[in-house]
């Protein structure tokens, strides 16, 4: 069955990146993020740059995880968006370990040309921040 989804709705287009995720699906994944994209990692590292981008998203798409995403909030102004969730992960890495993590997220989205929400910055261990 194929998914349909209308990336002019942030959340429509948070729902898409997932769906990538899950399915493994590297180029469709990527295709969530600006080509300005900073994607920051668990330890504050900041990545820049679709083709570093990639490599995190790659691992991620390896795993085929299920990502699953409540409590959101999202504010909007003009062609920029703040989105802000917490999430569950659950999967089963390529050595056959079982995999199990939870944190909170915040995007900041720009809509292109197209109308189309895109990543601009992804920080998807954000609650961490406030850890220690």
């Amino acid at each position: 069955m194929t998914e349909n989804f209308d990336r002019t709705n942030p959340a429509e287009a948070v729902r898409y990146f997932r769906y990538c995720i899950v399915t493994g699906d590297l180029n469709g994944a990527l295709g969530c993020f600006d080509k300005d994209a900073v994607y920051i990692e668990r330890d504050g590292l900041e990545i820049k740059g679709l083709e570093n981008i990639q490599k995190p998203l790659e691992h991620l798409c390896n795993w085929k995880p299920d990502i699953q995403g409540n409590k959101h909030k999202l504010t909007i102004v003009g062609d920029l968006a703040v989105w802000v969730d917490k999430w569950t992960l659950k999967a089963t890495s390529p050595d056959g370990n079982f995999i199990e993590m939870d944190g909170a997220t915040t995007c900041m989205m720009k809509r292109n040309e197209e109308g189309i929400w895109l990543w601009l910055v992804d920080n998807p261990f954000a609650g961490q921040v406030f850890e220690d």
